[in-house]
């Protein structure tokens, strides 16, 4: 997963025209990694990542911060509601796969689950269609069917997604993972919903509006999957 989490982190880099030093390479800043985590001592059994690189004249610098993760299905929660945030739209297309490019309105949509008494909210693009929730890459199963948003619907394009997808496509051979433009409506259409991210792991979704979903033959792929990331 680390090697997938780079070339996204190169790739975003590229996009915002910054140029990327020879030595970042992957090797590099998975020693920076490890010496942080020593020189800060942590007693973390598990730990989440974050890179802030700045652009300064002609140099690149980056500031790595270290913060406690949750362990994947450690405590997820039980009854988790959600709905759509329908005052702004994310903008289709690729610009929006990078994660700073709608920063500001998931923030807004987070802010608008919590006061409306929900876990999570989904957010919908120019095109009224699903795009991602505000925690993390939003997967719809109906049947043997798994479907999610694609890239040019506007979500981000996070390593586990990728990673997750790519595992589906090569050694699952219970679901079918089907990427493409998805209209609200197939929420309700749905057996189950499931919200995946680094920092949470898999998420299942019991409500939306007024319609309950199962999730025990829902999660055990997922699990299964993040038995096996390294």
């Amino acid at each position: 997963l680390w090697e997938t989490h780079y070339f996204r982190i190169i790739a975003a880099l590229r996009r915002h025209r910054f140029r990327i030093p020879m030595e970042f390479t992957m090797e590099y800043l998975k020693n920076e990694i490890q010496k942080t985590i020593e020189q800060i001592n942590s007693s973390f059994e598990e730990h989440l990542i974050h890179f802030k690189f700045i652009k300064s004249d002609k140099s690149v610098f980056f500031i790595i911060m270290v913060e406690e993760a949750t362990s994947f299905f450690k405590n997820p929660e039980t009854t988790f509601a959600i709905d759509l945030y329908k005052e702004e739209w994310i903008a289709s297309g690729f610009f929006s796969n990078l994660s700073k490019t709608n920063e500001s309105l998931r923030i807004i949509a987070d802010a608008y689950a919590f006061e409306n008494g929900l876990e999570d909210c989904v957010m919908l693009n120019d095109q009224k269609n699903l795009v991602e929730a505000t925690s993390g890459t939003l997967y719809l199963i109906q049947g043997a069917e798994i479907l999610t948003p694609n890239l040019d619907s506007g979500c981000q394009d996070f390593a586990i997604r990728t990673a997750f997808n790519q595992w589906v496509g090569k050694e699952n051979n219970k679901f079918t993972l089907i990427e493409k433009a998805i209209n609200p409506f197939e929420l309700q259409k749905s057996d189950g919903l499931i919200l995946l991210s680094i920092e949470k792991g898999a998420q299942n979704v019991t409500h939306y509006r007024k319609t309950a979903y199962t999730q025990e033959n829902v999660s055990s792929v997922f699990k299964i999957f993040l038995e096996k990331l390294d």
